[in-house]
């Protein structure tokens, strides 16, 4: 579905501070606060997802408008990439709904720009769990709340695991142990079956692999990469002779795939993030299987590198006129019962512990619960807000690596061509 009727304002407040945003708010009408049946507002809320999302967040948004008889929301959505193309279009002009949802590698181009309201004091965060707020700031300042957050892990099928005898990995395993287990269980699994997929081709899981080590992906100021093109092309070649071997799908076979590997029922583990469970679950179970999680690979067994993400964000445009309605929203959507019970998580692990008490957790979401809960000891700070051009640089990642994939690059080439491009990138950001 396209984004349609995006809300549009009489006057803009780019770059106003919260302070000055609820101001503006409280000086609005003369017969109450805005937000009230003497003195109605509406906002504008979007979000990217499919029609089930949509589903359930309106039913969340039309119990809100009862309970808030002065507030009107004006509901909006899309998939990921009409959202995206829609709300960068319109960045220029600062025509952004007041409420919308953000995806965690985007923060900095919208924060760092003005575009986002500063939310200290306007949403009320001493719902949240621990944690699960280290990703929401910018320079030391909250600019956004994770609706739900989520964590690596690998997602395995325990049946396949059983079925041929081979034990699951335990927490501290090493990348060449997991290569190893990788071409143990392909060699089980037989013809058009896998026991991994090329984890080289992920700049997510280089990040982790480079945080194990005490590195980074990028630099603490995010305005530069922070490894060398020694450490991408080791990274490049961990998965050469998996891939030669056969043990790994060869790319053209991966690039033909019309579901992920393990829930599409040719991959026996897959390394993502821990809530993608919820999405893999039914088709496996259907089909007569079963989902575990395990910690992921470690450079180092002492140091997994995890942390919490979030999975979406809620963030107010810096150019609200309602900011205290669409706080109300926020709240509203995360603490209170009626409204978790609504959304579940299909936004992932709730957020707040309202939420989490609230939602009924299904057998996919309990797994996952019990992981995470497992791997606690484990926990260590989030890496950086990733930069502007994070976007951008990641799909030179994945473009890039993908000559290696087929031949055409050595390691050592496509290393020295991305360093360039990126370089070229964070120019542009500048």
């Amino acid at each position: 579905m396209s984004i349609h009727n995006p809300l549009r304002r009489r006057s803009l407040l780019a770059g106003a501070t919260a302070a000055a945003a609820l101001g503006a708010t409280a000086a609005c009408g003369d017969d109450g606060p805005a937000g009230t049946a003497d003195d109605p507002v509406e906002i504008g809320f979007e979000w990217w997802g499919d029609e089930a999302r949509a589903e359930v967040t309106k039913q969340a948004v039309d119990l809100f408008m009862q309970k808030n008889e002065g507030i009107t929301v004006r509901t909006s959505f899309a998939d990921y990439p009409a959202y995206w193309e829609s709300l960068t279009g319109r960045m220029a002009s600062r025509d952004l709904p007041d409420v919308f949802q953000m995806d965690y590698p985007r923060l900095r181009q919208f924060g760092d720009t003005g575009m986002l309201l500063p939310l200290d004091g306007v949403v009320a965060t001493d719902d949240f769990r621990d944690g699960v707020l280290d990703t929401a700031e910018l320079d030391g300042e909250l600019v956004a709340v994770p609706v739900g957050s989520n964590m690596f892990g690998l997602i395995y099928r325990p049946d396949w695991f059983a079925e041929h005898g081979i034990a699951v990995p335990e927490a501290g395993y090493s990348w060449e142990d997991y290569g190893d287990l990788i071409a143990q269980v392909t060699a089980a699994l037989g013809e058009g079956r896998w026991g991994g997929s090329d984890w080289a081709s992920s700049y997510l899981l280089m990040e982790l692999w480079l945080r194990q080590q005490g590195a980074a992906f990028y630099a603490d100021d995010a305005a530069s990469l922070a490894f060398t093109k020694e450490q991408l092309v080791e990274w490049w070649s961990s998965t050469t002779a998996l891939v030669a071997s056969g043990a790994m799908p060869p790319p053209e076979v991966a690039a033909e795939a019309t579901a992920p590997g393990v829930a599409g029922g040719v991959m026996a583990t897959e390394l993502r993030w821990d809530t993608a469970m919820s999405g893999y679950w039914q088709s496996v179970v259907d089909g007569g299987g079963t989902l575990a999680l395990a910690p992921p690979p470690s450079a180092d067994p002492q140091n997994l590198a995890l942390h919490l993400r979030p999975s979406v964000q809620f963030v107010i445009a810096a150019n609200s006129e309602a900011p205290e309605a669409s706080a109300k929203l926020i709240e509203y959507m995360l603490s209170d019962p009626e409204a978790a019970a609504i959304l579940g998580t299909n936004r992932g692990i709730p957020s707040t512990t309202t939420g989490l008490e609230s939602v009924e957790i299904d057998e996919a979401s309990q797994v996952v619960l019990d992981y995470e809960a497992g791997v606690q000891q484990y926990l260590i700070d989030a890496p950086v807000v990733p930069p502007a051009a994070a976007g951008a640089i990641e799909a030179k990642f994945t473009e890039i690596y993908g000559q290696v994939q087929y031949g055409e690059m050595n390691p050592a080439q496509a290393a020295d061509l991305f360093f360039t491009e990126a370089e070229t990138l964070f120019q542009s950001e500048q």
